[in-house]
C-alpha cells in the first residue's frame, strides 16, 4: 500500500463530503459523488489509492480510505463482463447508465499491469438547455442552420460534447428531422422529440468501426443533420466536407487550440490543395472555439468562447488557404457572428469571475492578451 503520510492532495472534510459511505461498495461510493452537490468534473480511481476528484482547482481526495483490487475488479465487473480480456490489450471505454447517473469510465492498467486505475467522467441524463450554457447568441444561432459545416475546436476536456448535446437538443426541439451521432463513446442520451436521434458508436464492439466509416455510412441513411464526434484523420476530413456540401448540417469537433490552428489542421488533413480550401471555404458556416476556466473561488467553471461566421472577406482568406490573416481577420473585423477569445476573458476578468493566470492559458493570442492585461 502507498504510504500516504506524503500527499500534498487536500482531503474533503466530512461536511464537504456530505457523510460519504466510506464502508460502501465502490459502485455505492461512486453513485454517492455523482449525487452530490460537490462541483467536479471526474473521478479518479487508483488501486490502493483514495478516490480523488478534479475540481475547479484541483485534485482532492474524498477520503483517507484506500481503493483495494477487489473493489475495482467488482466496479470493473459491473461495466464490462470482459474487463480482463479487454483491460489486458490496452485501456477501454465504457459510457453506462449507472442506476440514476451516465458515466463514462476509462479503465486500465499501470506500473507494468501490477496495478489497476479508473477514470469517470459524469454527463447530465439529458442535453442542457443551449441557452444555459453561457454561448453567446451568435454561437447558439448554429443550432438554427439546416446545411453547412461547423467545428466545435478546443483542447479536450472543454465541454465540447457538452455544447454540441445542447445544440442537437435545441434543433431537436425547434424542427423535425433525423440526427445521426458519431462518438466514441455515446456520451449524453438525446431523447426523442421532434427529431429521430441515431446516436452510433464507434469501436471494435461498438456500431461502426471508425468515425470515417460512420460518416460515409451515414449519407445512406437520409440524415438532416449529422455530428462527426471527432475529426482525427485525413479520411474522416474528407468524408466531413463533402458531406457538408452534399445537403446536411455536419456539427464536427476538432482538437486543437485556437480558430486559425483549427482551421489549418482541418486543411492539412484535407490536403492543403488549392481545391479543398475553396471547397472548405464555401461549405464552412462557424467555428466555435471554447475554453473552460475555474472562477476566482474555484466552486464552478466559466465558459469563455471564440467563434468566427464567416462573412465575405473570410471566404476569401479561406480560399486562398491564407492561415495568417485569419487572426488578423478576427481581430478587427465588424462582422456580425465574429469575436476572439480574449473578448470573452475579458468580459469574465472585468467581471472578477476568473483569475488573470487562468486566462492567460487559454487565450489564443497571448500577445493580444499581453496588451489587453
Amino acid at each position: 500500500m502507498e504510504n500516504h503520510q506524503s500527499s500534498q492532495i487536500r482531503t474533503l472534510t466530512y461536511v464537504e463530503n456530505e457523510d460519504h459511505p466510506v464502508f460502501g461498495t465502490l459502485v455505492e461510493q461512486i453513485l454517492h459523488l455523482l449525487n452530490s452537490r460537490l462541483i467536479f468534473s471526474d473521478i479518479i480511481i487508483h488501486q490502493n489509492s483514495p478516490l480523488m476528484l478534479r475540481q475547479p482547482k484541483g485534485l482532492v481526495a474524498v477520503t483517507d480510505s484506500p481503493i483495494t483490487k477487489e473493489e475495482l475488479e467488482e466496479f470493473f465487473e459491473v461495466i464490462e463482463p470482459n474487463w480482463a480480456e479487454r483491460i489486458a490489450d490496452r485501456a477501454f471505454d465504457r459510457s453506462i447508465d449507472l442506476h440514476t447517473a451516465r458515466i463514462r469510465a476509462n479503465c486500465f492498467t499501470f506500473q507494468g499491469k501490477k496495478r489497476l486505475g479508473c477514470v469517470i467522467r459524469r454527463f447530465p441524463k439529458e442535453p442542457i438547455p443551449l441557452a444555459e450554457l453561457g454561448l453567446h447568441r451568435d454561437e447558439q444561432a448554429f443550432a438554427s442552420l439546416t446545411s453547412g459545416l461547423v467545428l466545435i475546436i478546443g483542447d479536450t476536456c472543454q465541454g465540447k460534447s457538452t455544447t454540441i448535446a445542447s445544440m442537437l437538443d435545441e434543433i431537436n426541439k425547434q424542427r423535425s428531422g433525423h440526427i445521426i451521432t458519431i462518438e466514441d463513446p455515446v456520451e449524453t442520451l438525446i431523447p426523442q422529440r421532434k427529431c429521430i436521434i441515431t446516436q452510433r458508436e464507434v469501436g471494435l464492439d461498438g456500431d461502426v468501426e471508425s468515425y470515417y466509416l460512420g460518416a460515409l455510412d451515414a449519407l445512406r441513411e437520409r440524415p438532416d443533420v449529422i455530428v462527426i464526434g471527432e475529426i482525427r484523420d485525413a479520411q474522416t476530413a474528407q468524408e466531413a466536407l463533402a458531406l457538408a456540401e452534399s445537403g446536411p448540417l455536419v456539427l464536427a469537433s476538432l482538437h486543437a487550440r485556437s480558430t486559425e490552428l483549427g482551421l489549418q489542421k482541418m486543411l492539412r488533413l484535407l490536403g492543403n490543395s488549392e481545391a479543398q480550401s475553396q471547397a472548405l471555404a464555401h461549405a464552412l458556416r462557424g467555428v466555435l472555439c471554447q475554453a473552460l476556466l475555474p472562477s476566482s473561488e474555484g466552486n464552478r467553471y466559466y465558459l469563455a468562447t471564440e467563434c468566427l461566421t464567416p462573412g465575405p472577406a473570410m471566404v476569401r482568406i479561406l480560399e486562398t488557404g491564407n492561415i495568417a490573416g485569419i487572426r488578423e481577420h478576427m481581430n478587427h473585423t465588424v462582422d456580425v457572428g465574429c469575436h476572439t477569445m480574449n473578448s470573452s476573458l475579458e468580459q469574465l476578468l472585468s467581471g472578477h469571475k476568473i483569475s488573470v493566470d487562468d486566462a492567460r492559458n487559454v487565450t489564443t493570442d497571448r500577445i493580444g492578451f499581453a496588451d489587453m492585461v
